[in-house]
């Protein structure tokens, strides 16, 4: 059972990170008009990144518990998070030759 638990971790982790990055590829397409390459290994690796620093990013929302401050925070880290996944993307611009 134990096994098949991490299996099942595992694959769980890979289709959040194909999420995440095939998610942020597709945004940063309609919003910045950047295309991103989008095969599965690229899409693997950008939402593992991306996963990764927006969650070092986010440790300071939890240090401070406050309701009042989670809602400062949260309107703070729109802006943030947009920044951190715009930026991570870039590394995954498609260039003119890939078309």
């Amino acid at each position: 059972m134990a096994i098949g638990l991490f299996i099942g971790l595992i694959i769980g982790l890979l289709v959040l990170f194909l999420i995440i990055g095939g998610l942020n590829a597709a945004l940063t397409d309609f919003v910045w008009q950047i295309p991103i390459k989008s095969d599965w290994k690229s899409l693997l690796v950008h939402g593992f990144v991306l996963f990764i620093v927006l969650l070092i990013a986010s440790v300071p929302s939890l240090i401070i518990p406050s309701p009042a401050t989670m809602i400062v925070i949260f309107i703070i880290y729109g802006v943030i998070d947009g920044f951190i996944a715009k930026n991570i993307a870039g590394y995954w611009e498609e260039d003119e030759e890939d078309f």
